[in-house]
């Protein structure tokens, strides 16, 4: 395999990040002048005279959606493992720290965004986000929204969209913070610190985690005679996060927030088990900072304005070779909210970006490739007594590209018996990658979109602390854009298959109190049929099979107890059987791994001491996500917080 091909297959999973010191002016300016507020999965509450608008977005109507419960940890963790614990979404992992990304109901990691503070991590590089990256800490919130979103959200969004929400203001004025420190196996050591002040008219918050692992695990080598016993090397990582979120009430109509992430990197690539180690490994860079002004026209009107700045490169060494790849973003956005009487919301708005990417692994490796985009919207709520019903239209125009028109339609009902029906229909598209279309000698300029439908139904019912919900989905993607070897053995773009995923969702959750103690149990199941059902290539040995590493039964029960200080979850996952080849002729074993999680919390005055603990895989399972890929055994990690 030459030099640029396992380049691009690698960064075509991989999300670039660096920073460069004029920025940090920029970003700087956008402190002290600018605002941002979480657009695109907040519930903004902007109180009228008579009424109420909620969720700007209208991203809840006719949506079926994942809430993360808050679990007995501290510290700042991973998405990929919170994800990885409860199986909301098919995470296709490569080890602990490694590459992790996800999909939804059947669909691509690029058909599945990650957003932030309202910003779509997706990289316009490769168009995936690595959710091992990614930090949670105590009190973020974390929802999967299932369906396609492209109406609300842009290119990207088919199948499903993970939305992240750093954790609420303190409601007490003046200063607070907490730090702590932990450690695990397998040379596991972390480290983090937060720092707040609320005031009257604002506040500001900072928030550092640092986290580093040997990630040398033993593992059986069954590609190996024998199966002998080894350990993963080359498998180091360290990661640094950077935090800081400010809000300013200027005046009763006016305010202004922001919000500013830095994260560096450093990870090894671990070999396969077929595979002699060799010395390659990655650095990530990322410097993303958003800005937005809330104004309150009147007592039913609101303007929103929004900055936003992405900056992010990849120092990748393979070979010998260190080759670099860099991409920023700029984002300005301007929407307007009004009520018109009870029960009509209304929204539109105008967005552009501003996209530049420039690679070793391009036609041009001195060269800036860039793209301008503008997208108008239009979306109306209307609500009438136990009836909900939302719709929206979007156009966006991409230079030298066609972006399609897309709409969504959602609605609720509540319906009698504590019964509850939603639906929600949706046409979607995504955009080719610059990778796609200016990878050196392979990239394919005149690429189309990937477009297509997405409709799902779900009835719901709700009694005293007993709830269960059922879903059935469909999704049709046309013109997907697939890298496939040609005739010479090199993997080249095209739009060379529509697919057809299908399937059904359920769960169910139970709230209780017993022998002095609370109890939450829940359960999921997700059946999905994703095949192709068109090839427009000679090579149809695919054609009406499973997608490759997408698997049809996944699930997950989840048993939370609480008592007085103490604090336990046992989290138990399921993912059944994938393929591992396009036409099926080869298979994965399914695996399922169960996680033990303890906290205990001492409490004095305004302070309190958190002491956690956490056994990961406890059950010792020899599983693998992706083939070759080792996972490791039964670990442990454990730590204190203290918070004052």
């Amino acid at each position: 395999m030459s030099r640029p091909e396992v380049q691009g297959r690698l960064m075509a999973l991989f999300v670039p990040c660096m920073m460069d010191i004029k920025y940090v002016w920029i970003v700087t300016l956008l402190v002290f002048f600018g605002n941002y507020s979480a657009l695109a999965q907040t519930d903004t509450a902007l109180t009228l005279q008579t009424i109420t608008i909620r969720d700007a977005y209208f991203l809840n109507t006719g949506f079926a959606s994942w809430h993360a419960d808050s679990l007995p940890t501290a510290g700042a963790g991973s998405l990929a493992e919170r994800l990885l614990w409860e199986n909301p979404l098919t995470v296709r992992a490569t080890g602990p720290g490694t590459l992790a990304t996800v999909s939804a109901r059947g669909t691509g990691p690029s058909h599945t965004p990650v957003f932030w503070q309202g910003l779509n991590l997706q990289n316009p590089m490769h168009g995936v986000v690595d959710v091992a990256l990614l930090p949670l800490w105590p009190g973020d919130a974390v929802e999967v929204k299932y369906g396609g979103q492209s109406a609300f959200q842009s290119s990207g969004a088919m199948g499903g969209a993970v939305y992240i929400k750093p954790a609420a203001w303190s409601e007490h004025p003046g200063w607070s913070g907490s730090v702590g420190a932990g450690a695990g196996s397998f040379g596991r050591l972390e480290g983090q610190a937060a720092a707040e002040y609320a005031g009257q008219n604002g506040g500001s918050t900072i928030r550092a985690a640092w986290q580093k692992a040997e990630n040398d695990f033993p593992f059986r080598n069954t590609a190996i005679i024998g199966a002998p016993e080894v350990r993963q090397r080359n498998n180091f990582g360290e990661k640094f996060d950077l935090q800081q979120f400010s809000r300013l009430k200027i005046s009763d109509k006016n305010s202004l927030e922001t919000s500013i992430w830095y994260q560096r990197a450093y990870r090894e690539i671990p070999p396969t088990m077929t595979a002699a180690p060799t010395d390659t490994w990655q650095r990530d860079h990322a410097l993303r900072a958003v800005a937005t002004w809330n104004q309150t026209v009147s007592g039913r009107s609101a303007w929103q304005h929004r900055l936003a700045w992405l900056d992010e490169s990849i120092d990748f060494y393979l070979y010998g070779t260190t080759e670099n790849s860099r991409s920023r973003t700029a984002i300005a956005a301007s929407e307007f909210f009004t009520a018109i009487g009870p029960r009509l919301t209304l929204k539109t708005g105008l967005t552009g970006w501003w996209q530049q990417a420039k690679a070793d692994g391009y036609a041009d490796s001195t060269n800036w490739f860039q793209q301008r985009r503008l997208a108008g919207t239009a979306m109306a709520e209307y609500r009438w007594k136990t009836v909900q019903v939302s719709a929206s239209a979007r156009q966006e125009w991409a230079e030298n590209q066609a972006a399609p028109f897309t709409w969504s339609l959602g609605s609720h009902w509540q319906l009698p018996q504590q019964f509850a029906l939603r639906v929600h229909v949706s046409r979607n598209f995504n955009l080719p990658t610059f990778n796609d279309r200016f990878w050196r000698a392979l990239g394919n300029p005149d690429l189309k979109p990937e477009q297509g439908y997405s409709a799902d139904a779900g009835l719901m019912w709700k009694r005293g602390g007993f709830s269960a919900e059922f879903t059935t989905f469909q999704i049709l993607l046309d013109d997907w854009i697939l890298w496939q070897p040609g005739s010479d053995g090199l993997s080249r773009p095209g739009n060379l298959r529509q697919v057809w995923s299908r399937g059904t969702e359920s769960s169910a959750s139970w709230l209780f109190a017993g022998l002095g103690s609370r109890w939450k149990i829940q359960a999921r199941h997700q059946f999905v049929r994703a095949t192709n059902t068109a090839i427009y290539s000679a090579n149809t040995g695919s054609l009406y099979k499973q997608l490759p590493y997408t698997p049809h039964h996944s699930g997950s029960i989840t048993a939370q107890w609480t008592l007085g200080e103490w604090s336990a979850s046992y989290l138990h996952q399921w993912t059944g059987s994938r393929f591992r080849l396009a036409d099926n002729s080869l298979e994965l074993p399914g695996f399922h791994t169960g996680s033990l999680l303890f906290k205990y919390d001492l409490k004095w005055l305004k302070q309190q001491i958190s002491l956690h603990f956490r056994l990961e895989n406890c059950w010792n399972r020899a599983y693998q996500i992706l083939e070759y890929q080792p996972m490791p055994g039964r670990s442990w990690r454990g730590g204190v917080q203290w918070a004052f």
